[in-house]
Parts: structure tokens; C-alpha cells; sequence
């Protein structure tokens, strides 16, 4: 009778230890994929910064291109520009190709964010594999990817 008691006793107490192992597993997932996600959530804040940055840049060339326009329809109704407006026209060109610079530049930055967000979600579901893969193939233009893990 003793026994008997000790071995039920006895397997209570494995399946606590096993449903305590259990969840704690599950707890330990759950809180991985909530680390996760809050990278993934400041990825895209980080994205969405680098998106209204290009948006900005995009805004003023466009403005600097219609200026550039402008000045092109009043020379040719002068048919001569004097050198102030030359000049004015050549620091707008300088501008207009800096500003394309910058926008490649951003344009590249967010194209690694994204690739960054997607390696970041495939570890964080576990393909470690396909993360590593993708960060393989996008490590020359994004040499600042961040391993998978």
C-alpha cells in the first residue's frame, strides 16, 4: 500500500516536472519571438525614417528640376544668360547631383533594412538556413548585415 502511494506519488510529480519543462520551453519560444518582433518593429521604424528621407530628397530634386526648367525657358526668351544665373544654374546642377546621390544612397539603405528584416524574421521562425543564404548573397552590397541567429 505504501508503495503504491510512493509510485503514484512518484508520477505526479514527473508529469509536474514534465509539464513544468513544458512550459517553460514555451515561454522561452515565446520570448524569443517577442525579442523578435521588437527588432523587426524598429527595423521598420528605421525603414519608415529612411523612406521620409528619400521622400524629402525626392521632393527637392524635383523642386531643383523645375527650377532648372525655369531658368532653361528664361534663356532662351533672353537668349543669354548673364553670369549670375549661370552660376545660379551650375550650383543648381551641383545640388541636383548631390541630392541624386543621396537618394541612391538612401534608396540602397533601405533596400538592407528590408533585407535585414527579412533575415532577422527567418531566424526568428527558426530558418537559420534560408537566413544565412539570404544574408550570403546580400553581404557585398550590405556589408553590415547582421548574422542570423
Amino acid at each position: 500500500m505504501v508503495t503504491t502511494v510512493v509510485l503514484v506519488v512518484a508520477g505526479f510529480a514527473i508529469l509536474n516536472n514534465q509539464q513544468q519543462q513544458r512550459l517553460q520551453a514555451e515561454a522561452q519560444a515565446e520570448a524569443a519571438q517577442d525579442q523578435a518582433n521588437r527588432e523587426a518593429m524598429q527595423q521598420m521604424q528605421g525603414e519608415l525614417a529612411l523612406k521620409n528621407d528619400l521622400e524629402s530628397a525626392s521632393q527637392r530634386e524635383a523642386a531643383l528640376q523645375s527650377q532648372l526648367r525655369e531658368m532653361d525657358a528664361g534663356a532662351s526668351r533672353l537668349e543669354a544668360a548673364d553670369g549670375q544665373q549661370q552660376a545660379k544654374r551650375q550650383q543648381a546642377e551641383r545640388e541636383l547631383q548631390d541630392l541624386r546621390a543621396q537618394r541612391s544612397k538612401l534608396e540602397k539603405q533601405v533596400d538592407c533594412e528590408r533585407i535585414q528584416l527579412t533575415v532577422t524574421q527567418l531566424s526568428a521562425k527558426g530558418d537559420t538556413e534560408q537566413a544565412t543564404k539570404l544574408q550570403t548573397l546580400w553581404k557585398v552590397p550590405c556589408p553590415n548585415l547582421q548574422a542570423a541567429r
